[in-house]
């Protein structure tokens, strides 16, 4: 019995992530759509180029799992059981029931992020948290494993001197947790040790900064491998909780606790409690992804299944792919008003705009290959290149013609692990550009591209644009003539009050 209550951390935290694929499986296949992961030997040096290269490689890699959200989540979820184990051992702890509180910090790392999935700049940011805690304990495990002081000290100056390059934040971590852990022992020799343990810390970074990493800002020394949540020049430090309260609970576990019995239950009821409380539960976004999805699937009975579901108000993004799957199936007619019309904005803290998270889509599925090309190419030196940006890239370059183009983004694709099959099955369309009429993707796009090829300022605000561009030229085919008179309908009454603000 002993032994089974022992063993059950481990299968909870592996049965949290598997619920996690279950609840949030749409959450973390977009993740790995606006990630990017590319087996050359250039990525990797592109991401060296910082400190913590190492761990955001890495945390990259795995995030392609997520296209199959169950795969992804099983490898979080032994990841999780794994630092379970390491931190009953780097910590002494009778068993590994505390090791839950720190898992659950790692689990709101993923569980809070909502709509910065679209935003966030750091690749890997659903693993990276997890990884570098493993490899800060782990450093730690072998730290308190030697027994001769000399070679602790050597260990404490390797990390800091290669672990800061290789895991940013975390290799400073794993010092400073070197310079705390140096009290379990004995001897005049731990002032100086966590002395030393603080200096590294405090000079590493800044030596770094001077002569090997010229492209981080100096305020962003001592965090490198951290997400930073910023936009428009605010900082939403309510995000980064999580990873402040994942310092504060491993590190605390190398103080000497009062009391094991009382101190375990409370500590675990009081971080799944917090779970529950924190994790980002908001409907429209879920939707929003879900629909999203539909789209690349082209699956709009199911679109339209998730916007019949709405709870509330929905968003503006929900409406637009909503009317999408409805002009689609060819019931754009007086069908809409069978489903929820509103304007509620998104459940976020900072102005999101359409075109940043479904509206480069739209952009393409309504004809306008230009536009979403336009805002791929700007989110993408802004926000970093995604799998999502060179996948709407490649068949926009297609149904403009612009085959070399199409040619270069199918090569990248090929070069990762779960797009290959996408782009394998596309490679011949440059060279034989009748392939794509019959493309499911393309071929309702085919009837609504205009014969004169253009690129104006859409302001970023897409729906105001859409509507313009839809009444302004009706256009020739069938398919252009009923998205104006769609268009006529649908905006003559309220179009003020129901277009994104």
């Amino acid at each position: 019995m002993k032994k089974v209550w022992g063993l059950l951390p481990y299968a909870a935290v592996v049965v949290a992530a598997l619920l996690m694929a279950l609840a949030e499986s749409n959450l973390l296949y977009t993740a790995q759509e606006q990630s990017l992961f590319l087996h050359t030997p250039l990525f990797f040096r592109q991401q060296m180029v910082a400190s913590g290269g190492l761990l955001v490689w890495a945390g990259a890699y795995l995030t392609q799992y997520f296209y199959y959200p169950a795969l992804g989540a099983v490898i979080l979820g032994l990841l999780w059981a794994l630092l379970l184990w390491m931190l009953r051992r780097a910590m002494r702890l009778p068993d590994a029931w505390l090791g839950v509180v720190p898992v659950v910090c790692l689990m709101l790392t993923v569980g809070t992020l909502g709509y910065w999935v679209y935003y966030v700049k750091l690749r890997g940011v659903m693993f990276d948290a997890t990884l570098g805690t493993l490899v800060a304990v782990g450093l730690l495990w072998a730290y308190g494993s030697l027994r001769r002081r000399w070679i602790r000290v050597l260990l404490m100056v390797l990390t800091a001197v290669a672990g800061y390059p290789l895991f940013g934040f975390y290799g400073l971590w794993a010092v400073a947790l070197m310079g705390f852990a140096v009290w379990r022992t004995a001897g005049s020799h731990r002032w100086a040790d966590t002395l030393l343990a603080a200096v590294l810390v405090a000079v590493v970074p800044l030596l770094c900064y001077h002569y090997v990493y010229h492209e981080t800002n100096i305020a962003d020394v001592y965090r490198t491998a951290l997400p930073v949540f910023a936009m428009h020049g605010e900082r939403y430090v309510a995000y980064s909780l999580p990873y402040v309260f994942l310092v504060l609970s491993v590190t605390l576990l190398l103080l000497p606790l009062p009391s094991w019995r009382w101190l375990r239950p409370s500590a675990v009821a009081g971080a799944l409690v917090a779970l529950v409380l924190f994790w980002y539960g908001d409907d429209n976004f879920h939707r929003e992804l879900a629909m999203r999805r539909c789209i690349d699937r082209q699956q709009w009975q199911q679109l339209l299944r998730e916007a019949g579901g709405a709870k509330g108000e929905p968003t503006r993004a929900m409406c637009l792919m909503q009317n999408l799957a409805l002009f689609r199936l060819g019931r754009q007619g007086d069908e809409a008003r069978q489903y929820p019309q509103g304007s509620k904005l998104p459940a976020a803290p900072f102005k999101t705009r359409l075109v940043h998270t479904v509206g480069k889509a739209l952009y393409l599925e309504y004809g306008l290959p230009n536009y979403c090309y336009r805002w791929c190419m700007e989110d993408g030196v802004e926000y970093g290149w995604t799998v999502e940006k060179l996948k709407l890239m490649t068949l926009c370059s297609l149904l403009n013609g612009e085959f070399v183009a199409a040619q270069r983004f199918l090569n990248l694709l090929k070069k990762t692990d779960f797009q290959r099959r996408w782009a394998v099955a596309r490679q011949d369309y440059p060279f034989r550009p009748q392939l794509f009429t019959n493309d499911a993707a393309l071929k309702p796009i085919l009837p609504l591209l205009r014969t004169d090829n253009f690129l104006t300022s859409d302001q970023s605000q897409l729906e105001h644009f859409l509507i313009e561009h839809f009444l302004s030229t009706p256009g020739v085919t069938p398919e252009q003539q009923q998205l104006y008179n769609f268009t006529m309908r649908y905006y003559r009454k309220n179009r003020s009050a129901i277009i994104e603000p």
